[in-house]
């Protein structure tokens, strides 16, 4: 199982977190199964840094940018590419555990958490057919270094101060070594908070409702390869 890397913002906002709930869980709030969609590849935005100006216009005349730019960090962009066949799934799926001792890591080894209801967001992405920077080789163990970059926002019934919406914290999750063009992660919100605030608190309160900010795919560069979204392409 890859490391799940955080920031130092993270860590000191995730100690909010109390691992009992209260009875208060006043917010608005629906029970909802999360979330599944498609990576595609970030294209430049129209304007942006790469193109300061609309330079071409839509069919019904709507501005637009071209060439058509992948997106990028201060001026450098992924060489990375998928395959015609390529593709990239995320899911991010709730579930309130009656028994939070039973929750598991990735690989399959206990956490440690009290035998509790809690909540926990069971997160996965798979990928298949990506290619390396040559634009014709499959990616695999010289391209280690692949994550899954994920903002959330976190709204919790704290066992002491009540309900209250957390800042936006970032959390990336690494794939797996590539092999034969593929890599996945398979992880949760509770693997990914005990090395950060300890066994006590990783286990959120059963009154939680966390939304996904941000959804994007690095390459081990630290470039962006793919973000959500949906797209066709005639055969």
């Amino acid at each position: 199982m890859k490391k799940i890397t955080f920031t130092l913002a993270a860590a000191a906002l995730v100690g909010l977190y109390a691992s009992n709930a209260s009875a208060q869980c006043a917010f608005n709030t629906v029970p909802a199964k999360g979330i599944a969609g498609s990576l595609i590849r970030n294209y430049a935005p129209c304007p942006g840094t790469e193109h300061p100006s609309a330079n071409t216009s839509t069919e019904g005349g709507t501005d637009a940018c071209t060439p058509v730019i992948p997106a990028g960090v201060d001026g450098d962009a992924t060489l990375y590419s998928f395959s015609a066949k390529g593709k990239c799934s995320f899911k991010a799926s709730a579930k309130l555990e009656s028994d939070c001792s039973a929750v598991t890591a990735g690989d399959g080894s206990s956490l440690g958490l009290e035998a509790k209801p809690c909540h926990v967001t069971y997160v996965s992405s798979k990928c298949s057919g990506i290619l390396g920077t040559d634009g014709v080789t499959p990616i695999g163990a010289s391209d280690d270094g692949f994550a899954l970059a994920t903002l959330s926002r976190a709204t919790v019934n704290d066992a002491t101060n009540g309900d209250m919406t957390i800042i936006d914290f970032p959390v990336t999750f690494n794939y797996s070594t590539p092999s034969k063009g593929g890599m996945e992660v398979a992880s949760s919100s509770a693997e990914a908070l005990v090395p950060l605030v300890g066994v006590n608190n990783a286990d959120l309160p059963a009154c939680t409702q966390i939304e996904i900010v941000n959804v994007v795919v690095k390459d081990p560069a630290g470039l962006p390869f793919a973000k959500l979204g949906g797209g066709t392409k005639p055969k």
